[in-house]
């Protein structure tokens, strides 16, 4: 069954590209979707331009929301947060949320 979690962090210091491609990668290898959320702008870890954009544009101290919506929501979280621990401060993690296949939502 797909499910949706989200985990509130901060930013600490500036991405380095590596830190962005093992993003990119572990949201590619998911089996589900995978956005960064900020500031009303949200961005799909798939899409790697995208994703580089956007984290180049955080500045140190801005709050940023991952989502993921898929299967083994929770183990794909632990895996993005253990990417970014030099990076990012976990503030706060969502309960697991169980998705409607007949209702859609646009992110």
């Amino acid at each position: 069954m797909k499910e949706i979690m989200s985990a509130n962090v901060i930013i600490l210091n500036r991405f380095m590209m590596k830190k962005m491609l093992d993003i990119f990668q572990a949201a590619k290898q998911f089996n589900g979707s995978t956005y960064l959320y900020c500031r009303n702008r949200a961005v799909d870890a798939a899409n790697l331009p995208k994703l580089v954009s956007f984290l180049l544009t955080l500045e140190p101290g801005t709050a940023v929301k991952i989502i993921a919506e898929g299967e083994n929501v929770q183990e794909h979280l632990d895996g993005i947060q253990k990417i970014c621990t030099s990076e990012l401060s976990i503030l706060r993690k969502s309960e697991k949320r169980f998705l409607n296949t007949s209702e859609t939502f646009q992110i």
